[in-house]
């Protein structure tokens, strides 16, 4: 059971984030704490975590965003939803506050761009069908076991609810890529479980997957060991950690302990080559591996790419000031 309340914000609804793959896009959270309950959040290391099984909904947040927008004189192309926690979690308080804040940016000429886990609702459907060119996603997909979903992501969609989402926004418009993020060493990585995988995604006309191996800080290890009831599992996971690499994360959002460098090298080509063959292509997260690439995995794109003729022209934000005016 979920504890779900209302709570007042304090700063902007639109923010900068320090994720080298996000800047120069503002970010929304609606929620602080998710009833996804993914064993590996790194959530839990934010110091406004709420604590497990809690979720608290930023009151108001349409209001204050349409506000926001009214003060700038240079609007966004897009906005990311959402950096801590996810936009379609199964609370209605968090989905309604999600669909009022999007509606507020669509109105504003604003695209809307995510990541999720959970299951959109038609509403949401018809809302960007509404909006052509204006919304990007990425559905979070690291592997096609259900049983194994279920012990990682107690409280997220299940592997057919997120396929099937990649295709109905599709039909809605939508653009849409995969994120196989987090893969775990031995658990989500095996070259059948992938290409079982990466053969999925082409059947939904996907042709993009970013991707990164788990990334531990601190408050994730912590997570692991106290949900993962499976401890046969829990070691599998942490042990090839014994000889990571520690480093910060582009951007500065952080730093946190990564696989051996050869280990998520080897991996990525693996994935690469499986990918290939059914016509993906993958893009890697710099932000988790700056040892090995400078690469963007996409976590945002250009929601209204006719606004611009390059990346850098597009980000029409001033990431110095919470009003970005």
């Amino acid at each position: 059971m979920v504890n779900v309340r209302f709570i007042e914000r304090r700063g902007a609804v639109l923010t900068p984030s320090g994720l080298a793959c996000l800047a120069g896009v503002p970010t929304v959270n609606i929620s602080s704490g998710c009833a996804h309950g993914c064993v590996y959040c790194y959530g839990r290391g934010y110091s406004q975590y709420p604590g497990e099984g809690t979720v608290l909904v930023y009151r108001d947040t349409a209001a204050r965003a349409e506000r926001e927008l009214a003060r700038k004189h240079r609007k966004p192309t897009a906005a990311y939803f959402c950096p801590s926690c996810d936009a379609f979690q199964p609370v209605e308080a968090v989905l309604e506050e999600t669909y009022r804040t999007m509606r507020v940016l669509f109105e504003a000429g604003v695209g809307v761009e995510f990541v999720t886990k959970g299951a959109v609702p038609g509403r949401f459907l018809d809302l960007f069908s509404r909006h052509p060119g204006r919304v990007s996603a990425q559905v979070g997909v690291t592997t096609l076991d259900d049983s194994l979903r279920a012990a990682l992501e107690p409280g997220a969609a299940p592997v057919g609810e997120r396929l099937l989402n990649i295709s109905r926004l599709k039909d809605a418009g939508v653009s849409v890529a995969v994120r196989a993020d987090p893969l775990i060493y031995g658990v989500t990585d095996g070259d059948s479980g992938l290409a079982a995988l990466m053969a999925a995604c082409r059947e939904r006309g996907v042709t993009d997957v970013a991707a990164s191996y788990l990334f531990l800080r601190p408050a994730v290890t912590a997570g692991l060991k106290h949900h993962l009831v499976d401890r046969e599992l829990l070691q599998r996971i942490l042990a090839p950690y014994a000889e990571g690499h520690r480093f910060q994360l582009r951007g500065g959002a952080g730093g946190g302990l990564a696989l051996p460098q050869p280990i998520r090298r080897a991996g990525f080509t693996r994935l690469r080559q499986l990918a290939a063959k059914h016509g993906v292509h993958v893009h890697l997260c710099g932000c988790k591996n700056p040892d090995l690439t400078a690469e963007r995995c996409h976590l945002t794109r250009a929601a209204a790419p006719q606004q611009a003729a390059s990346t850098d022209q597009r980000l029409l934000w001033d990431a110095r000031s919470p009003s970005g005016g």
